[in-house]
């Protein structure tokens, strides 16, 4: 399994035909000094990627342990982007994020959020791997939204429906929400709570307490 074909078991229409930009792969747990070898990659990336329409960077993590659990995933995300604060200025993790605040992490003047897809997540996930033991961090450019905005919007209540159809429900709340860090790490169950990572220590069942308010979306 690869993550091209995840991609083509997606009940997603935008996910299939993404423009993808050159991969990263991270063969060892030692995730910080790994990513670090590649910043130059990671931002040639981002400084070129509304002008190229790219639709994405995949980060790929070899190492089963990064993602065979909830609170590994958990933990490899907050490894992640603190590696990112070291290595570019403009990415910061705010100490007391609030849902209703926009935040995205930026690189190269390019806003981006993550979505990951791991083996801790059940079939009937949207973020299901397919028994593929790696871990994936999709890193998606803001550009890329803004250039398909019209399409992403006449296809959102479908795509969640296509979703549900085949039992791998999300919570539209969630993923409509504001600050970014607040969805970076998808729940398993319930849907509607959300996972702070940005949180040193604590296991993805304990931080998971905070449910996301009712918008009347």
């Amino acid at each position: 399994m690869s993550f091209e074909e995840i991609t083509q078991k997606t009940y997603c229409p935008f996910a299939k035909p993404s423009k993808l930009g050159p991969g990263i792969t991270i063969p060892t747990d030692d995730v910080e000094n790994e990513l670090a070898r590649h910043r130059d990659l990671i931002s040639d990336f981002f400084r070129t990627a509304e002008e190229r329409s790219l639709d994405g960077m995949i980060i790929t993590f070899e190492e089963p342990t990064l993602g065979t659990t909830l609170d590994a995933l958990v933990d490899l995300t907050r490894r992640f982007y603190t590696t990112l604060t070291r290595m570019f200025p403009s990415v910061y993790i705010p100490d007391d994020p609030q849902p209703d605040e926009r935040w995205y992490a930026m690189i190269e003047g390019e806003l981006f959020f993550l979505v990951s897809f791991a083996p801790c997540y059940p079939e009937t996930s949207p973020r299901y791997s397919h028994g593929d033991q790696r871990t994936y961090f999709l890193l998606q450019p803001v550009s890329t939204f803004e250039r398909n905005a019209k399409f992403i919007d006449r296809q959102r209540t479908g795509i969640q429906r296509a979703f549900a159809a085949v039992g791998k429900p999300y919570d539209v709340r969630l993923a409509t929400m504001e600050n970014d860090m607040f969805k970076a790490v998808m729940p398993i169950a319930p849907l509607d709570r959300h996972i702070p990572w940005w949180a040193p220590g604590g296991s993805a069942a304990e931080e998971q307490q905070d449910r996301i308010p009712h918008t009347g979306l």
